[in-house]
């Protein structure tokens, strides 16, 4: 299921992300997220709503079908 991440790919603070079915709301990675798990997590916020917070994980970010990159 997360295999879409290509090799080498990696989350840096500062990458900004759009979700894949609603590309008009930016996130940006602000923060690593819990160390709890061995898989990367990331907290990222909505660019015009700081407020605004989730916990991802790396592949989910990676993930094409869900997130994309944007610069």
């Amino acid at each position: 299921m997360f295999e879409k991440s290509r090799a080498g790919s990696h989350v840096n603070i500062g990458d900004r992300f759009v979700k894949a079915d609603d590309p008009s709301i930016v996130w940006i990675v602000a923060d690593e997220g819990s160390d709890v798990t061995p898989i990367p997590h990331f907290q990222v916020v909505q660019e015009d709503r700081q407020t605004r917070r989730r916990t991802l994980s790396e592949a989910t970010l990676l993930n094409t079908d869900f997130y994309r990159r944007v610069e």
